[in-house]
Order: C-alpha cells, then sequence, then structure tokens
C-alpha cells in the first residue's frame, strides 16, 4: 500500500496529465528536442508505471464491493489510456498484465458502470489501435486479448453483450460496438489469414453490432465491413480469395439483409431537423457503398437476388396489413429500392428476376410520400441501360418522372432520371420528342408563375438537367434517324428559338426584369451549345468525327453570332450583377472550348472589346476570368499576343483605378484572385511582351500589396504570379542571347530590382507570422516555391533583401534557414526548411506572448 494513499488521487491525475501534455499542440516549447526527450523518459517509466496503476487497482478492489472507490478505478483507467494512446512502450508490458485483465472484468462487471465503464472501453480500443496484429511484435499482446474480448460477446445469455443487447443499454451496446469493430479492424490480418482460428466468431460479433436497432450504433461497423471487402478484394493467389470469400459468404450475406434495415429511414423522418436528416443522407449513402462492395465479392447476381427477395417479402408483409395503415409502413420497401439502385452497375441488361418486378411495382407506390418516391426516381435513372432493352416496362415510367417534377422534394431525382434516361435510350425508342414536350411544359409553366400563375415551380438546376437530357435524346434521333437538314433545322429552331424570344424580351429598354431571369437564359443556351449535336454528313476525305466536330462548330458560331447582341445588351442592362456574369462568362468558355480556338478566332476581337468594356465599369471578376481563358486559348498566336497584350493592359488599368487603397483590396479579393490568375496566366503564356511593358512594375507593386490581404485565393493567385516572372526570369538566362532576349531580360532584372525588396519582406513577414501564410510549401504558387527560385534567378539579391526583414527571428532556425538559401538545397529540402522555420518563428511567438496573424493558416 502506498505511503500516502491520500496522494494517490493527485497522483494519478498528474500521471495521466503528463503524457497528454507531452504530445499537446498547446505546449510551446523553445526547443522541441526537448519534448523527445521528456517522451523518451515516459518510454522507460512505463514499466514502473504499469506496476503502480495495477498496484493502485488491486488496493482499491481489496476494500471489498461496498468500500471500493469507483472514482479511483475510474481515474487508473484513464491514466492507462494516456499512457497507451501517448507513450510508445513495447507491448511486453502489457503482456499477461494482471492491469489488462482487470481492464476487461471492469467491463464485465455490471459494478462498473457509467463513466468508469466507458473509461475501461477507450482503454482497450486504444490497445486494439495501438497493437494491431500486423506486426510480429505484438503478438503474444494480440494472443492474449483476444480471449478476453472474445468472453465479452460470448453466446450464452449471461455474457455481457448478449445481456446488453437484451436490455438495449445504449451505452453498454455503444462500448462493446466500440470493442468488437476495432479488435476486427486492428486484427484484420488473422480475419484473413490462412490459420483457421475461428475467425468467423469475431466477424459475427461484428454482424449483431450491425443489426442493433439503435442505427447511430450500428454505424459505427461501417468502416470495419470496408476494409472487410478491401481486404478480401486485395488477397492473392485469386484462388485463396475465393476460398476466403466461401468462407464468409454466410456473414456476407447476412450483412446484405442488415444493410437494408440500416438504410431505413426513421419514423419520425418527417419531423427531424435538416442537419439531422442530412446526417441520415449520408450513413444511408456510407451503407449502399458496402452493399456496392459485396457486389464485387459475391457478384451482382447473388446480391440482386438476395435484395429482390427481401423486397418481395416487404411487398408481402405491407400488403396484409390493413389498407389504413400500407400508406404509411414505407420504409422497408424504400429501403431495399435503395440498395437495388446502388448495385445497378454490377447488373446485366438482359436480367430477368428481379428489376422486372421492381420497375412494375415502382408505378404502384403511393404517389404523395417524397422519400419513396425519390428514391423510386433514382432507381429509374439508374437501370436507364437496362430499360433501353425492356421497353414495354419504360413507357409506363415516363408519366411518373413527369409527374415527380411537380413535387419539390423528389424533383431533382427525377430530373437525373429523365436525363439518364435520354443518355441511355435509344435502341427501340427515342426519348427525344416526348421529352421535349416535357421540356416546353415546363418553360410554359414557369411563364404562367412570372405572370401570377399559381403552382409549383421547378427549379432551375432541375430544368437544365431536363434539357440537357432533351438535347442528347434530339442529337442521337437526329444522328440514328437519318434525318434530313429541313427537320434537323426544325429541331434546332424549337430548341433554340425561344431562348431567343425570350432574351429579346429581356433586352427591351421597356423590361422590369430582373438580372436573375436573364442569367437563367444564358445558363439553357450553355445546355444547349454543349449538349446539342447536329449531324452532318462527311465529305470526301474526311471522317465522321471531323464532319461531327464541323457540324458543332457551325452550330455554335451560328447562335452566339446570333445572340451575340441581345447578349451584349443584356450585360449592359445589369452591368454590376455577378451571377449574370459569371453566367456569360461561362458561356463564352464552353463555346471556345466546344468549337475550337481556330472557328472561335473571328469573335475574339468583339469578346475582348466586351470583357474590357463590361470589367471597367462594373469591376466584376468573372470578366477577368473569362479574359484568363483567352489568354491560355489563343496566347500562343503570335498574331494574336498584340491585341492580347492590349486586352490585359486595358483591364489591368482598370483593376488599378479599382484598388486604390489596402480597404479596397480587402474589399475585393475576388478581383484580387482573378487579376492576379490573368496576370500569372499571360505571363506563362506569352511573357515577352508583358515583360517589355512598363506595366510589369506596376503589376509587381500591386502584388506586393496585395500580399498582405487575408484571402486564400487571392494569395494563392499573387504567389502563383510572382513564381511565372521567376520561371520566365530563369529561362532568359538559359535561353540563347540575342539583342531582343537581352532587352527583355534587362527589363525584367530592372523591374525586380526595383520591386523585388517589398516583395521579399513580405514573404519574410508571412513565414515570421506577420502575414498569411496560407502557401508554404505547395507545389505552384508557395512562399518556398518563390524563394527557390528567386534563389535560382538572383541568390545575392535575395539575401541582401531577406536578411533585414528576419532580425526577430529565433536564430538557431534563421541561420538554418539562411543557410539552406546559401547552399542552393533541392527543392524538397527548402520545402522542409520552410515549414520548419515557419513552425519555429510561431514557436517563438508563442513563447514571448505574441499573437501571430497566419502562422497557423499554412496550406496542406
Amino acid at each position: 500500500a502506498p505511503a500516502r494513499p491520500e496522494l494517490v488521487p493527485a497522483a494519478l491525475e498528474l500521471f495521466k496529465l503528463l503524457p497528454e501534455e507531452t504530445c499537446s499542440d498547446r505546449l510551446i516549447l523553445a526547443d522541441e528536442g526537448r519534448r523527445a526527450q521528456f517522451g523518451r523518459q515516459l518510454e522507460d517509466s512505463s514499466g514502473r508505471m504499469m506496476a503502480f496503476l495495477l498496484r493502485t487497482a488491486r488496493t482499491n478492489a481489496e476494500r471489498g464491493p461496498a468500500a471500493e472507490d469507483m472514482s479511483v478505478a475510474e481515474t487508473v483507467l484513464h491514466t492507462l489510456h494516456s499512457w497507451v494512446r501517448y507513450v510508445r512502450f513495447h507491448p511486453r508490458m502489457l503482456e499477461g498484465s494482471p492491469l489488462v485483465e482487470w481492464t476487461f472484468h471492469v467491463l464485465a462487471d455490471s459494478r462498473y458502470e457509467g463513466d468508469c465503464f466507458e473509461a475501461a472501453v477507450d482503454v482497450v480500443v486504444e490497445i486494439l489501435r495501438a497493437f494491431p496484429s500486423d506486426f510480429r511484435e505484438n503478438e503474444r499482446l494480440v494472443h492474449g486479448v483476444i480471449p478476453l474480448a472474445m468472453a465479452l460477446g460470448r453466446p450464452d445469455a449471461d455474457g455481457p453483450f448478449r445481456s446488453a443487447l437484451a436490455s438495449a443499454d445504449e451505452d453498454l451496446l455503444r462500448g462493446y460496438c466500440r470493442i468488437f469493430t476495432e479488435m476486427g479492424e486492428s486484427y484484420m490480418s488473422l480475419i484473413m489469414c490462412h490459420r483457421e482460428l475461428n475467425q468467423a466468431a469475431l466477424v459475427d460479433l461484428v454482424l449483431d453490432c450491425s443489426a442493433i436497432s439503435d442505427k447511430e450504433i450500428a454505424s459505427i461497423t461501417l468502416h470495419f465491413w470496408y476494409r472487410f471487402v478491401s481486404w478480401l478484394e486485395d488477397l492473392e493467389p485469386y484462388e485463396f480469395r475465393d476460398h476466403k470469400t466461401n468462407d464468409f459468404a454466410n456473414q456476407l450475406m447476412r450483412l446484405l439483409s442488415i444493410c437494408t434495415s440500416l438504410m431505413r429511414y426513421p419514423p419520425d423522418i418527417d419531423s427531424l431537423t435538416e442537419d439531422r436528416v442530412e446526417d441520415i443522407h449520408r450513413e444511408r449513402y456510407y451503407v449502399s457503398d458496402t452493399v456496392e462492395d459485396c457486389c464485387r465479392l459475391l457478384g451482382g447476381h447473388i446480391v440482386l437476388q438476395s435484395l429482390g427477395s427481401r423486397l418481395q417479402e416487404e411487398c408481402n408483409r405491407v400488403s396484409s396489413l390493413p389498407t389504413d395503415r400500407q400508406l404509411s409502413d414505407w420504409h422497408g420497401i424504400e429501403a431495399c429500392l435503395f440498395a437495388i439502385r446502388a448495385v445497378a452497375r454490377y447488373i446485366p441488361d438482359d436480367e430477368n428476376a428481379i428489376i422486372p418486378f421492381v420497375m412494375k411495382l415502382i408505378p404502384q407506390l403511393p404517389l404523395n410520400v417524397p422519400q419513396l418516391r425519390e428514391t423510386a426516381n433514382l432507381t429509374i435513372g439508374q437501370y436507364a441501360a437496362w430499360l433501353d432493352a425492356h421497353i414495354d416496362l419504360l413507357q409506363p415510367l415516363l408519366p411518373y418522372l413527369s409527374q415527380g417534377l411537380q413535387m419539390p422534394q423528389c424533383a431533382s431525382a427525377a430530373a437525373v432520371a429523365i436525363k439518364q434516361l435520354c443518355e441511355s435510350c435509344n435502341k427501340h425508342m427515342s426519348l427525344g420528342d416526348p421529352v421535349l414536350q416535357l421540356y416546353d411544359g415546363i418553360i410554359a409553366a414557369q411563364q404562367l408563375h412570372q405572370a401570377g400563375a399559381a403552382g409549383s415551380l421547378l427549379n432551375l438546376k432541375d430544368e437544365l438537367e431536363v434539357l440537357e437530357g432533351a438535347c442528347k435524346a434530339i442529337s442521337r434521333q437526329l444522328s440514328e434517324g437519318g434525318m434530313g437538314p429541313d427537320t434537323t433545322a426544325a429541331y434546332v429552331n424549337r430548341i433554340v428559338q425561344p431562348v431567343g424570344t425570350r432574351l429579346t424580351a429581356l433586352a427591351a429598354p421597356n423590361s422590369t426584369a430582373g438580372p436573375r431571369q436573364a442569367a437563367a437564359e444564358v445558363e439553357r443556351l450553355t445546355v444547349i451549345l454543349r449538349f446539342l449535336e447536329l449531324p452532318r454528313a462527311p465529305e470526301p476525305n474526311q471522317t465522321a468525327a471531323a464532319a461531327k466536330m464541323k457540324a458543332k462548330t457551325q452550330f455554335t458560331m451560328d447562335v452566339m453570332s446570333q445572340f451575340w447582341t441581345l447578349l451584349d445588351a443584356i450585360t449592359h442592362k445589369h452591368p454590376r450583377d455577378i451571377n449574370l456574369a459569371e453566367k456569360l462568362c461561362r458561356l463564352h468558355k464552353h463555346a471556345v472550348r466546344g468549337c475550337g480556338r481556330s472557328a472561335y478566332r473571328p469573335m475574339l476581337e468583339p469578346l475582348r472589346t466586351q470583357l474590357v468594356t463590361n470589367f471597367s465599369q462594373s469591376h466584376l471578376s468573372p470578366y477577368l476570368y473569362c479574359a484568363s481563358i483567352c489568354i491560355a486559348e489563343y496566347g500562343r498566336d503570335p498574331d494574336l499576343v498584340p491585341m492580347l497584350i492590349g486586352m490585359f493592359v486595358d483591364l489591368s488599368t482598370a483593376v488599378f483605378a479599382a484598388l486604390k487603397t489596402p480597404s479596397d483590396f480587402t474589399a475585393h479579393p475576388d478581383v484580387v484572385e482573378e487579376f492576379f490568375f490573368l496576370a500569372g496566366r499571360t505571363m506563362a503564356v506569352c511573357p515577352e511582351p508583358l515583360v517589355i511593358n512598363p506595366l510589369l512594375p506596376s503589376l509587381l507593386q500591386c502584388a506586393a500589396v496585395g500580399m498582405k490581404l487575408d484571402h486564400r485565393d487571392a494569395n494563392s493567385g499573387i504567389l502563383t504570379f510572382l513564381e511565372n516572372v521567376c520561371s520566365y526570369g530563369l529561362s532568359l538566362t538559359s535561353a540563347a542571347t540575342t539583342v531582343d532576349k537581352q532587352a527583355v531580360r534587362q527589363a525584367l532584372e530592372t523591374a525586380i530590382i526595383t520591386e523585388g525588396q517589398p516583395i521579399v519582406d513580405n514573404l519574410a513577414q508571412a513565414l515570421l507570422g506577420d502575414l498569411p501564410a496560407y502557401r508554404l510549401d505547395n507545389d505552384r504558387g508557395s512562399i518556398a516555391s518563390v524563394l527557390f527560385k528567386l534563389n535560382e534567378l538572383c541568390p545575392q539579391l535575395l539575401m541582401q533583401w531577406i536578411n533585414p526583414a528576419l532580425t526577430t527571428a529565433p536564430p538557431g532556425p534563421k541561420d538554418n534557414f539562411l543557410h539552406s538559401l546559401a547552399n542552393k538545397v533541392s527543392r524538397d529540402e527548402l520545402n522542409t526548411t520552410v515549414r520548419q522555420f515557419s513552425n519555429s518563428c510561431y514557436r517563438n511567438r508563442k513563447l514571448r506572448g505574441e499573437s501571430s496573424t497566419a502562422s497557423l493558416r499554412h496550406a496542406t
């Protein structure tokens, strides 16, 4: 017994905290070596600590059941947990230890409940994590833990786990579930080994945990099943994998049944909070991933057969209920459909046992249950390819999906399903005309709604899904139906002309419609340009692909020429709406990439004018992004470079006019971001005319101011620009010396010499923690990458500038950092040095009691 028993609780608390604080990021040390040294001292003391904990636990237990102090037992367990988690001692410290046996005794004894039981669970889980079966040195400890843990789940009714199942004690069940699941994950190498160790018993225990009615507890097991299936899939050779799969076939089939139960919506789903519903949706998709995993092992036909049998059983059960209960007891059917949806890609198109039953069932389901209807819609979409081969079952589903668009909660699923059908169904039935007719009805309903009529309105995103599907279906119909030019023109006019009519009305001076309607029309036009493909007969010596591309180009150019004036008028009418600007620029991006840069070249000059004019009026960042697309597509064409550089100069002038003060930078971080990504792309694609332009020093000045902005993406854009400037400078040093190159090099050197000092100061301040440091050592656009290339380009200047800026840095790390620069270490070495130096500066500031502006904002 201890000489001073009254001090034992305090000693336990102290011993618990020591490992935690040693590994705590909150503990800032001037010398990190002290942390490692103390950690080794804890490792050396672990044997004495285990003996002390065992002695304390025994002394406490020897008082007898009535006098045993549960708080002391709990503190012993907390201390043991801390040492197992944070101290890296050898497993022999726990091999055959009565301390481990006592911990399992706590888990099996009903006297230890509440916090004490939970503390014991934490200890066992941590032992399982810290000493997995993968490592040979853990073998004796693992074989000692297995019987202790399995005893908790022994099959007799008096077993701890079985008793908890019988009493439905949530705290006990959660604890045992954590232990069995962690044991399965940590001992997976034993579960999958060649030896027969009755592994199925442990897998069955995890299955029992998965079957717990409390889904929050049951979901603890999901990661185990992911790892279980992954391990089975990776087993080699194939014969052994097949053997192990057969061994666990019964468990996998039982898992499928449990998964359908886990995917059931709770009865009170309609009254739950939005956050809880989102959690349920996320958990259901995790479970559906497990069902899909089973397909890869058992085969899709076996899994589908099991799920189909479960669905038929559920349908029979519901049909036997009184009529008034049938409509409310839909949860089991929905869960089975959700599981069947998940395995669609493993089911062949000629499956004729389960899917026909599913597709006939769907139109008979209750119409006004949004969750059920949403899953039914998703199932139809996932089996679109199957339905293409079963046209008799497809036809009744189209009205079902059309009606689903009118229900807000399941409209998105219906729209996606319609699109998927349009993408897949073309063998026996074209959906072009019916879906286009459906889309016309959607637009008509919207116009009535805008005129004041009552009724639900389809979300624009869902409407665009239907429009995309219609465009794809019409494209296949025109291509495979051998229709003539007149028919093609009629379809094009039917799809495109309504957009033109509405845009004309919106652009009219007397129109009172807002920019949101205009943006919607632009989005519709973008979908049409992207997904409507027109047929064209190949010319002599022309491939079918080339003919198709030519038709696409001609269609895109015709549409953009027709709509250009309208689009320009709309931007002038709503010059400061950023949503409209984003949609317009996205339209131009898809237009140029859809028909090719060469074909779109005639539109470049008016686009350049439009971008400069619109940005000068609005200072909206999407126009800068669109200009960046133009630079990327055309910046390597020598004939177009002067015009593009002129565009960039004009945009820069407008940017400088908008960003006159630091507060302007803060108010418009998106402009800073897109402007410097544009500048960086210009420097990467057509650098020479930019370098010799008088604008470059101003760009560097603007970058120096922008580096002080606390905005991740703006910071990234600026650093990317600076890195590209340095990269071009390095390319000049290795290029052949010509008079022109000498002039360019001189211009770049002059700009860097003139404006480089503030930039290097800011880089240093970011490392010290006085400025944002979101991107320390990323591959592109980071502090380390700029420093590395500056050091390659002008090492003497960099050392001259950076030394004074680091006067407040801790001497040792500063010397190491400067030494790395002086020795021109590799990029990877500099990355490590930069991060270590930044961390040292952060610790130094914390030790001095100073706050850091951005030292904790290191990019991952």
